[in-house]
């Protein structure tokens, strides 16, 4: 299950504001581990191993293809560094 744990705006054109949220789930839920090269609903392959996180979570946003990142300031720090940022972060939330 997914939490919503940050959220924040960046400018469209540089002037035009959105929204952005980041998320966490469970690092046991990591896309990596689970198997898609069957017919049958996605599983987990517990051969795979967990991501090595400091809070046991991985972090995205829904805006892009962020990917999973191993804690929340990778993700803003990667969220910052598009081409469309930088996001202004709300604070505590």
């Amino acid at each position: 299950m997914s939490e919503k744990v940050a959220e924040g705006t960046w400018y469209y054109d540089g002037n035009i504001p959105k929204r952005i949220a980041a998320y966490r789930k469970e690092a046991r839920l990591a896309s990596s581990r689970f198997d898609r090269n069957t017919d049958q609903e996605p599983s987990i392959d517990e051969s795979r191993p967990i991501p090595e996180t400091k809070d046991g979570f991985l972090y995205y946003c829904l805006l892009t293809n962020s990917g999973e990142h191993l804690s929340l300031e990778e993700l803003k720090a990667w969220a910052d560094s598009q081409p469309w940022g930088p996001v202004k972060w709300d604070g505590d939330f």
